[in-house]
């Protein structure tokens, strides 16, 4: 019920971290991601959409490398698995070229694009050399490495070196005048018999830009680079889940202090409802009064909405609850009390009847109220989100089991339920 995907991808790594950390990147873009590690089974019905396998190829012979990535790939397009990535390391070590040509000849791709930069961690490629922190390959000791030493600075040249094919780079003229000059030298490295394309990078907006000039010419383009390219591809290939009904979040805070008014104002920057209840309307009449607030906050929530459920957010809402309060006999600890009742009250008539992915319960009286609503006579906590704030689980006396985040008032800084709540979602 969550997620629609219209296509798929394989990704063949040559060793288990580069497996992962590209993996990631089509993880962190909602993609049910596996990494198969190196001789294990194949499992077509493992329900992923973007599958990493770890064919642990980077030091072995060029001909076994050729014929474990070709398997591999063969594998996984039998799979029904539509795009292929290559995965190379970041700073060329392995049988780069001899992998490409592997899947190359597999006769499924129109051309290899190449580009290995991950300027994050310091490698770029300009004007063709590959550098390490600004330094030649070759003056790095990259090197020197024990298993795979890396001799050769200029990328297209290692490439038509390793794989016998005819290579053509898109330098730095092209990547400054934009997509339609990268487009261009695409189109007439291909009239010239080229099968790999490399790139330059040296920002990670050249990715994305260089990408999209790749998927102008073909559908049927062999990714190839480090972490860097993998991150722009999701979006660029359509490959996201598309959320649908995600269970949504709900926060009742119940504190008044100026913490949790700024800790409120981020989660509503963030996209989340507020919902202020006017406690003071509901002294007398609390029946009547608590209906309206529950029924807009399930309505938001059937459309996908996390709400903020409040009392004393608006500037004037407290001072007019104490006054209130006053005129009715009502001590400011009694006032309190009742206003934690009413969210109480509200928040638990909420929980028993819209499925939430988590429920956040700030300040002490508050929370107190809405478990006793619920009838919880126990959390079990089970790990620590952030400095004092932990995550629970609580059953209410209908059995519905809930998860909980309990936090002090005035405790926290400015951001942290928004990172939080950002957790818990991508959970």
């Amino acid at each position: 019920m969550l997620k629609e995907i219209t296509q798929s991808i394989v990704v063949i790594a040559d060793d288990l971290t580069g497996a992962n950390d590209t993996g990631v990147q089509f993880a962190r873009h909602g993609l049910q991601t596996w990494v198969i590690l190196e001789g294990a089974e194949f499992q077509t019905s493992s329900g992923a959409t973007a599958i990493v396998i770890d064919t642990g190829s980077r030091a072995i012979p060029a001909q076994e490398a050729y014929r474990k990535v070709q398997a591999a790939v063969k594998q996984a397009y039998d799979a029904g698995f539509f795009h292929c990535y290559k995965k190379i390391d970041s700073t060329l070590r392995g049988n780069v070229g001899v992998e490409l040509k592997a899947i190359l000849d597999l006769g499924l791709h129109d051309f290899a694009f190449v580009m290995p930069a991950f300027p994050k961690n310091g490698r770029t490629t300009i004007g063709g050399n590959h550098l390490l922190h600004g330094l030649p390959l070759a003056a790095t000791e990259i090197a020197h490495d024990p298993k795979c030493p890396v001799c050769e600075t200029v990328l297209p040249k290692l490439l038509r070196q390793q794989s016998g094919l005819k290579v053509g780079h898109i330098g730095i003229d092209e990547i400054c005048q934009g997509e339609e000059a990268i487009v261009k030298a695409i189109q007439q490295y291909l009239a010239e018999g080229c099968r790999i394309i490399s790139c330059d990078a040296w920002l990670d907006e050249q990715f994305q830009m260089a990408a999209r000039a790749a998927t102008l010419i073909s559908s049927r383009v062999l990714w190839s680079g480090s972490a860097g390219l993998a991150d722009c591809l999701p979006q660029l290939l359509n490959l996201q889940a598309e959320v649908q009904n995600f269970k949504p979040i709900l926060v009742v805070a119940g504190s008044v202090s100026l913490v949790t008014h700024r800790q409120i104002a981020l989660l509503l920057d963030g996209g989340f409802e507020l919902i202020e209840v006017r406690a003071a309307d509901c002294f007398s009449n609390q029946n009547d009064c608590i209906q309206p607030y529950i029924q807009t906050a399930i309505g938001y929530m059937e459309n996908g909405k996390n709400i903020v459920l409040a009392s004393g957010y608006q500037s004037d809402a407290v001072q007019e609850t104490q006054n209130t309060g006053s005129k009715l006999g009502m001590s400011s600890v009694e006032v309190g009390e009742a206003v934690a009742g009413i969210l109480g009250r509200i928040g638990a008539s909420i929980l028993l009847q819209q499925e939430v992915a988590c429920v956040v319960l700030t300040g002490g009286d508050t929370a107190a109220a809405v478990c006793r609503d619920l009838g919880v006579s126990g959390i079990q906590v089970i790990e620590e989100l952030a400095p004092g704030i932990p995550l629970g689980e609580m059953r209410t006396t209908e059995g519905i089991v809930l998860k909980v985040i309990t936090k002090a008032g005035a405790f926290g800084s400015p951001d942290v339920l928004l990172k939080i709540v950002k957790r818990i979602r991508r959970r």
